[in-house]
């Protein structure tokens, strides 16, 4: 049967329906991030765009600390959530502590329960940080219990001590470790405050070439 209703509603009804379906899956599925800084370099650039699964660690409804079906965080989960110092932004770091694990940073190195974390020396990188100047730093690939990944790192901490992680909550690091503050300064992210887990870059922009990062498109995050 015909419909009778004008063209123009029609339009309107599927915009309407459109709109809500985007809503709803920005805010229970899938999002997109953007990498604004160098604290998670060499996993994730300046200029990166990630796709983040919302739904990993339970479903938190959107403009509160609400989280339904909460779901813990895995030890080396590259990891978006609410910055607790300041609940207008989201921050990406590397999950290193899960609830109940004694975190010791010292010397520059990682220690879970007293078990110094295993560092492979790789070398060296350049990288740019957010205003476009150049640094370098010992390239090393870390070893989380079984979680193998890069990071960035000089011989020299910038903030050492010791830290028990509470119920509910977890101790996040920057995988860039001389430029990022992360749980080293500020403490623990609640579960409450997780927003979701990094899953592929879908876009790449260099700031400082001002080209198109390629290579990167596609990029699984680990």
């Amino acid at each position: 049967m015909k419909s009778n209703k004008p063209v123009w509603r029609e339009w309107l009804e599927s915009l309407i329906v459109i709109a809500l379906l985007a809503i709803v899956i920005r805010s229970f599925i899938v999002a997109p991030f953007k990498i604004p800084s160098s604290s998670m370099v060499p996993t994730l650039e300046v200029g990166d765009y990630l796709f983040v699964w919302r739904y990993v660690y339970g479903f938190r409804i959107p403009l509160t600390d609400i989280q339904l079906l909460s779901k813990q965080a895995h030890r080396g989960d590259v990891a978006v959530f609410v910055y607790p110092d300041d609940k207008s932004k989201d921050y990406i770091k590397r999950i290193v502590g899960i609830p109940g694990d004694k975190i010791t940073y010292r010397e520059n190195k990682l220690y879970i329960n007293d078990i110094e974390m295993p560092l492979v020396e790789k070398g060296e990188r350049t990288y740019f940080l957010g205003d476009g100047s150049a640094d370098v730093s010992g390239l090393y690939e870390e070893n989380l219990d079984g979680v193998k990944h890069a990071l960035l790192r000089k011989h020299f901490s910038i903030r050492d001590g010791e830290w028990t992680v509470p119920e509910d909550a977890y101790f996040a690091l920057g995988d860039n470790r001389n430029n990022s503050r992360d749980s080293r300064f500020w403490g623990f992210v609640p579960q409450s405050y997780m927003v979701g887990r990094a899953a592929i870059i879908w876009w790449s922009w260099d700031n400082v070439k001002g080209v198109p990062r390629w290579e990167r498109l596609g990029h699984v995050i680990d």
